[in-house]
């Protein structure tokens, strides 16, 4: 077994097996997702790349990990922080107490949440076909007067796209919800990244990553490659494209790995832990908004009361 680690949800300890690719806390039931080593596929352009340093860092893990090039500090403070999360939550009366009162929870911390920064210039060739919309009369007996048949005509089209990616980002974890780190991703400015400091590290809990940098390249240039399609659409043009073929080469690769900071805490909710989010450097609240059985029920009861005694005076 490797060494355990916290549930992000609970902070309960998780024993991680080696090739598992679905872990569940035993306290909470978070599922969390991971991919087995001996899954990932080699990549050329990876084993091109230089070895990075490696160190003890992550609270974690005590096992050497690669070492982040760089961190965004946190620009909002603790208590400002709770203010924020107090001010967002305790707006919505139809929520559960529990969600109404993280910012009092225990589970309340800084996070630092590692994320792989890729970089690259791309040269794509492409083979496609465009496709201009065509209209003539239907021609057919017993057609109504004037309808038209839509029609398509295809032209080959082919060129070279020069395209220059400087930071595609890749969350590293995947024991926070991907649609938390997609938005939460939406207001971190890497511009404000400074050289990995441990000193900043004082006070804040810090992640490993759960997903090494080879497999980050895999999924970097799965986004590089639709930023390419779209690009290649366009340069086609016309109503519709086809695009069988996008042969696409690699250069002046590179990454970093950074670490971005939130605050998070969690709460209880239908058997099971929710995570809340604060940006670290926005004060953004990313939270979704459970709703309160009991408080629904009370309302209800309450407004079935008031038309009740509304109908009995009109009558």
């Amino acid at each position: 077994m490797l060494p355990a680690c916290p549930c992000t949800s609970c902070g309960e300890p998780l024993p991680v097996a080696p090739g598992a690719t679905v872990l569940a806390c035993e306290s909470c039931g978070t599922a969390l997702h991971g991919r087995p080593a001996a899954r990932r596929l080699v990549d050329p352009d990876w084993t091109a790349l230089p070895p990075k340093a490696k160190g003890r860092y992550a609270d974690d893990t005590p096992e050497l990990i690669t070492v982040p090039d760089a961190m965004v500090p946190f620009r909002i403070e603790r208590a400002t922080a709770r203010r924020l999360l107090r001010d967002r939550t305790r707006r919505h009366w139809f929520a559960p107490r529990a969600f109404r009162k993280v910012d009092e929870a225990e589970s309340f911390r800084a996070a630092y949440l590692p994320h792989w920064v890729w970089g690259a210039w791309t040269r794509s060739r492409y083979r496609a076909a465009r496709g201009d919309f065509t209209w003539a009369s239907a021609g057919r007996a017993g057609a109504a007067h004037g309808s038209r048949v839509r029609g398509v005509r295809w032209r080959p089209a082919a060129g070279t796209l020069d395209r220059t990616f400087a930071d595609v980002v890749v969350p590293a974890t995947v024991r926070v919800d991907a649609g938390m780190l997609a938005d939460l991703l939406r207001d971190w400015r890497l511009g404000g990244a400074v050289p990995f400091d441990p000193a900043l590290l004082e006070g804040r809990w810090v992640q490993r990553y759960d997903l090494e940098p080879e497999v980050g390249l895999e999924l970097a240039k799965a986004r590089m490659a639709a930023a390419v399609e779209a690009e290649v659409r366009g340069l086609v043009g016309g109503d519709a494209q086809h695009v069988p073929v996008i042969d696409t080469a690699y250069s002046g690769l590179g990454y970093r790995l950074v670490l971005l900071p939130v605050y998070l805490a969690s709460y209880p909710h239908r058997g099971r832990r929710r995570m809340v989010a604060v940006h670290g450097e926005s004060g953004r609240v990313v939270a979704g908004r459970p709703w309160s059985g009991t408080r629904l029920g009370i309302a209800f009861a309450l407004a079935a009361a008031v038309a009740s005694v509304i109908l009995y005076s009109v009558m």
